[in-house]
Formats: C-alpha cells, structure tokens, sequence
C-alpha cells in the first residue's frame, strides 16, 4: 500500500542544452566575485534601499577608489583574479651553462582570471581557444613590465605539458601571423613590432573595437587592453609628471609608459 503523503523530490525541468548549462555556469561564476559579494551586502544585509543599479553604481566607485589608492602607495596589491609570476627579465639573455638559478628573475603581476573570462562561460566555447587568449594576455603583461615567459612557464600556468604550450604558441602565430612575446621569440628571434600606435591611433580616430579588431588582426581582449592602458596613462598624465611614478601606479615598464605618453595628442 502506497503512503497517501508520501514526499517525491520535485521533477528537475530545467534545460541541460550546451548553452543553457553554459548560462547557469557563468551565474554561478559571477556570483563569486567582491562586486556581487558587495552587491548582496548592500541589498540584504546592510538596509540599502536605494534599488541594486545604484548600489552597483557606489560599488563600482569604492573599488576603483580602493584600487587606485593601493596602487599608489601599495605596489604590491593585488586584485581578484592576479597573482604574482617570476619572470625572466627582457634583458636577462640565455647563455650556455647558465642555470635558471642564475638567471636574474623578476616579479610579474598577471591577469589569471578576467571579467573577460568569465563572460566566456556565457556560451559554449573550446578550450583552445580560451587558452590562446590567456597565453596572448599573459606574455603581453609581462612583456609590458619588462620581462618574459617561457613556454615552462605557461604550461605551468595553464596546467598542461610544455610541448603543448609550445604548440598553442605556434597557433597563435599561424592564426595572427605575429608571435606571441616569450622569451623565445623576444631573445631569439627579436623583440618584433609593437602595434600600440596603430591600434591607438585607430581609437583616437574614433573606430569602435571590433573595426580595430578587423584592421589590425588582434583579438578583442588585446585591443581593449591597449585601449584601456592607454586612457589610464593618459589620465595619470594630468595628474603627474613623473613617468616612474605613473609606472609604479599602472605596472608597466617606463619605457612602455613612455611610449603610450608619445601617443597622445598635443592638442589632447
């Protein structure tokens, strides 16, 4: 005999379609981050009743100020998602006999997980792909502070083999026809040139970033990197005229400060 109020779990009608999966991924993934963290403390813990636009907007402001002020006096500060790397400084040259342990390091700061990335998991998307991005920004900051990653050290940044990692830097380089700045390519191959100016100065003319995109073969993560770099120095600009301070503020090198600086107008 049946139980008349015999309990069943409730019938799971949600849709498990690639992209719907993909979909409560990302919610769960943004839901980790210090802004909604801040979000649900203002709405339900703290009393605000001023609405979540709002509260997003404040949230927003107290960050970048928080950021801004640790930069400055705190080089050391990290944001969600960073980590420090040691890295072979871009003047540090191989040389026959000469060990890692001797080799001269320096402390890197690099973009281990983005807002970018996390965006990612809104759709389907191969695993290739998002690694190409990753070792793309990777090599770019830490090229921009003045130093340089092996293929040892990507693999150990993406959890894979060396031969792997070297096989994702060559496919970066057949698809973008440029290579990517390890210490490989920079030290033996040549430091190649640089697309700042072109990309730049496509911005100040007004071209949204996916023309950039189009007209330069960069992804978009790099494009808005170098957009977003340069509107930050140009900013601090204003605000000081010492370009190893603006350097500490932003980490990056004073010779890549530099050449964002030439980059801006005179009329600017």
């Amino acid at each position: 005999m049946i139980a008349k109020n015999l309990a069943f779990l409730p019938r799971d009608t949600r849709s498990y379609s690639p992209h719907e999966l993909a979909k409560r991924q990302h919610r769960r993934l943004i839901g980790k981050s210090l802004k909604h963290i801040l979000l649900d403390r203002f709405l339900n813990h703290y009393g605000y009743d001023k609405g979540a636009v709002t509260a997003r907007a404040i949230i927003d402001d107290l960050l970048a100020l928080i950021e801004h002020y640790y930069r400055y006096s705190d080089n050391s500060f990290l944001k969600q998602g960073q980590m420090v790397w040691p890295a072979v400084p871009v003047d540090e040259y191989p040389k026959k006999g000469k060990t890692i342990a001797q080799t001269k390091l320096k402390p890197v700061v690099l973009d281990i997980i983005t807002d970018s990335d996390i965006d990612d998991w809104k759709i389907p998307i191969h695993h290739r792909e998002l690694r190409l991005k990753k070792i793309e920004r990777w090599t770019q900051q830490a090229h921009d502070q003045g130093a340089l990653l092996t293929q040892l050290d990507l693999a150990i940044l993406l959890t894979t083999s060396s031969a792997t990692a070297g096989d994702y830097v060559r496919e970066y380089q057949n698809l973008y026809h440029r290579p990517l700045p390890t210490r490989g390519n920079i030290q033996l191959i040549g430091g190649g040139q640089t697309h700042k100016k072109q990309i730049i100065a496509l911005h100040l003319k007004g071209y949204l970033v996916p023309t950039i995109c189009q007209k330069t073969n960069h992804s978009k993560e790099a494009v808005e990197r170098y957009i977003r770099d340069y509107e930050s120095i140009k900013l601090l600009s204003t605000k000081f005229d010492d370009v190893d301070v603006i350097s500490r503020i932003i980490r990056l090198t004073p010779s890549v400060v530099k050449q964002y600086l030439d980059l801006i107008p005179l009329d600017s």
